[in-house]
């Protein structure tokens, strides 16, 4: 699949949203051609980021975007959780239940109501050290009772069917509504959250955020193991970086 095909396809789809229906079997080629068209609005947000909203954020909340602390110590932990736990957990909390059905759907709400939780968002990639923390099980609770009661009541044959019509008549504040909660999600990476810093946070999140648009478009054009998979190269540089 050409490059300036998937462009064109990406940005017309940023235009006008729809619920496409094909999906594409996964192939090298294609799994390419959608990470090169990533890297270029990545780079174009890298730039923006470090040369404009690093520098206006540190003037502005008089500190530095300090992250919080990788509980992860070992190299096979943080491989594991950027590119399996990470790209797997986040993608069926934001981009699964674009696809409705009440099972997907009620999956997708109860993970990102623990996303959305206290500091939820830095566990995606520390799964396996977070369990002991205060509160952790507390939120696993949390997160499964609103989705089970999403489950329920969207398994009423008549609420589902309005759901569904409507979840299809604005699919396209879903999905922006949807990728712009992913890419704020990412905010509380940031170690000392001030009010300049929440007020800051869609500037700070931008690369997160053109991510989750750029991955919205990707499951629902191209399915979802592929957006899994772009999650998990979009993961691979910064963490083959962090060991040059």
């Amino acid at each position: 699949m050409r490059l300036g095909f998937i462009l064109k396809d990406f940005l017309h789809f940023l235009r006008h949203p729809t619920y496409l229906l094909s999906e594409v079997p996964v192939r090298v080629r294609v799994v390419f051609g959608l990470f090169l068209i990533l890297s270029i609005f990545r780079i174009a947000a890298i730039v923006a980021d470090v040369w404009l909203i690093r520098p206006l954020a540190k003037v502005l909340s008089d500190q530095e975007l300090a992250r919080q602390t990788v509980y992860s110590t070992s190299f096979v932990e943080l491989v594991v959780g950027s590119l399996v736990m990470a790209p797997l957990v986040e993608e069926l909390a934001y981009r699964w239940g674009l696809r409705f059905s009440p099972a997907r759907t009620a999956v997708s709400v109860g993970l990102i109501v623990f996303y959305w939780l206290p500091f939820g968002g830095t566990y995606s990639t520390n799964i396996l050290n977070v369990l002991d923390q205060p509160g952790f099980y507390l939120m696993v609770t949390m997160a499964a009772v609103a989705g089970l009661t999403m489950f329920a009541l969207l398994s009423v044959p008549l609420l589902e069917a309005s759901v569904s019509r409507r979840w299809h008549r604005y699919f396209g504040s879903i999905f922006y509504i949807t990728s712009l909660l992913f890419g704020l999600m990412h905010i509380f990476n940031v170690a000392d959250l001030t009010l300049s810093v929440w007020l800051l946070a869609p500037f700070i999140t931008v690369q997160q955020i053109v991510f989750g648009l750029f991955n919205g478009y990707v499951r629902m054009r191209f399915g979802f193991v592929h957006a899994v998979l772009q999650h998990a190269l979009f993961n691979l540089i910064p963490l083959m970086l962090l060991y040059v």
